[in-house]
C-alpha cells in the first residue's frame, strides 16, 4: 500500500472497478506511533514491510526495551541474530514487566479499508478478492546477500520461460517472509481469495497494459529502479534492478539498451551496489514504457520512452497490474 489519494475507474471488456482510497503506508503509521511512545514496546503479529518502522524501533531500543515475537521481529531483519544486534529482544509478551505499549503488526488493515469504503457507501462484498503488492527481497541463506538471492530466484523463473503470472503468489513460501505473512494474516481474518505480487512487477505489468510487444518497461522509484524486457509472446526476456540514486538518465539508457540487446551482465549491476540483472534473450522493443514516481528520468532518455498510462492514468499502473494478475490466474 502506498500513500495518497487514488480515484479508480477501470472499464473495458476485462476490467471494471471504482474506488477512492486515502491510505498512508502502514510502516509510516506504525513508525509514528513508535516515535510518540515514551515507554517499552512489545510487538506481535506478522512480518511486515520495515522501512520507517524498523528504523523507529531500532532508535527506540536505544532508550527503552523493545521486545518482538520472532514473526514480528523479521520485519526488522530476516536473520533474528541481526535483529538482536540492533538492540531489540526476541521473545514473548510474558517477558514484559513495567508498563508497555503493545503493537500488533500487519501490512494489511482490512478493518480500515472496510471503514473507508463504508464512508463512501460502498460496502465490500462478502467474499472479496484481496490483491496485494509488496517488495520482498526474500529469505536469503546465512552468508548470502539478499540482493544475490533475489536475482537467483528471478533467474530460475526466467530461464523456464516465465511470464508475469509466474511472479504471483497465492500460497505461503519459505523463500519470501513478507509475501507469506500477508497471505497468512489475510487468511487468518477469513479472506480466502488472496494473491500477492512483487511491487515492481505489478507496476510494470500494469504499465504494459494495451502496449505492443516486444517491449521494455522501467519502473523508476524513489529508492529502486527495475526494468523488464518482454518478448512478443509475453515471456520475460530479462530484468535488472538497481538503486535510483546511482542512476542518471544516460546510465539508465545504457542499461536499458544492453538489457534489450542481451549484453547486460549481473556483475555490472551487482558490483555497483545494485540488486542484479538476468538476461535470457534479446528483444527488439516496439515500445519503451516508463512508470514510477521518478519516471521523468526515463523520459529524458533519447529512446522514445513514453509514460505508462493504463486507462489514461499513470498512477493506476500498480492497481491495473494487480487486476491483470487476477485475470492471469482466473481468465
Amino acid at each position: 500500500m502506498g500513500s495518497g489519494t487514488q480515484d479508480v475507474l477501470l472499464t473495458d471488456d476485462e476490467l471494471t472497478f471504482h474506488a477512492k482510497i486515502v491510505m498512508p503506508a502502514p510502516t509510516q503509521l506504525y513508525a509514528a506511533v513508535v516515535r510518540r511512545a515514551r515507554k517499552d514496546i512489545f510487538c506481535d503479529g506478522y512480518t511486515m514491510g520495515g522501512g520507517a518502522l524498523s528504523g523507529a524501533l531500532v532508535r527506540h531500543a536505544q532508550k527503552h526495551r523493545v521486545v518482538m515475537t520472532p514473526d514480528a521481529a523479521r520485519t526488522v531483519r530476516d536473520d533474528l541474530e541481526q535483529v538482536k544486534a540492533r538492540g531489540i529482544e526476541v521473545g514473548t509478551e510474558e517477558d514484559m514487566k513495567k508498563p508497555y505499549l503493545k503493537l500488533t503488526l500487519r501490512d494489511i488493515d482490512m478493518a480500515s479499508f472496510k471503514d473507508a469504503f463504508a464512508r463512501m457507501s460502498y460496502p465490500l462484498p462478502e467474499r472479496p478478492v484481496v490483491a496485494v503488492a509488496v517488495q520482498d527481497h526474500g529469505v536469503a541463506p546465512r552468508g548470502v546477500s539478499d540482493r544475490q538471492f533475489r536475482f537467483e530466484q528471478f533467474g530460475k523463473k526466467i530461464k523456464k520461460g516465465a511470464t508475469f503470472k509466474d511472479f504471483i503468489f497465492t500460497k505461503k513460501t519459505p523463500k519470501y517472509s513478507r509475501v507469506s505473512a500477508v497471505i497468512q494474516s489475510l487468511k487468518d481474518e477469513g479472506y480466502e481469495d488472496v494473491l500477492v505480487m512483487d511491487t515492481k512487477m505489478a507496476g510494470i505489468f500494469g504499465g504494459l497494459y494495451a502496449e505492443p510487444l516486444p517491449a521494455v518497461a522501467v519502473d523508476v522509484g524513489n529508492g529502486h529502479t527495475t526494468a523488464v524486457s518482454v518478448s512478443g509472446d509475453g515471456t520475460i526476456a530479462g530484468i535488472f534492478e538497481t538503486h535510483t540514486a546511482d542512476l542518471t538518465h544516460k546510465k539508465l539508457a545504457l542499461y536499458i539498451k544492453k538489457l534489450a540487446d542481451g549484453t547486460l551482465t549481473n556483475g555490472e549491476i551487482f558490483d555497483e551496489g545494485g540488486h542484479g540483472a538476468f538476461v535470457k534473450e534479446t528483444v527488439e522493443p516496439k515500445a519503451v514504457i516508463a512508470t514510477g514516481p521518478r519516471r521523468d528520468m526515463a523520459m529524458k532518455m533519447k529512446m522514445g520512452a513514453k509514460p505508462a498510462s493504463p486507462f489514461d492514468d499513470v498512477y493506476m499502473a500498480g492497481p491495473v497490474g494487480m487486476a491483470r494478475a487476477y485475470l492471469a490466474l482466473h481468465g
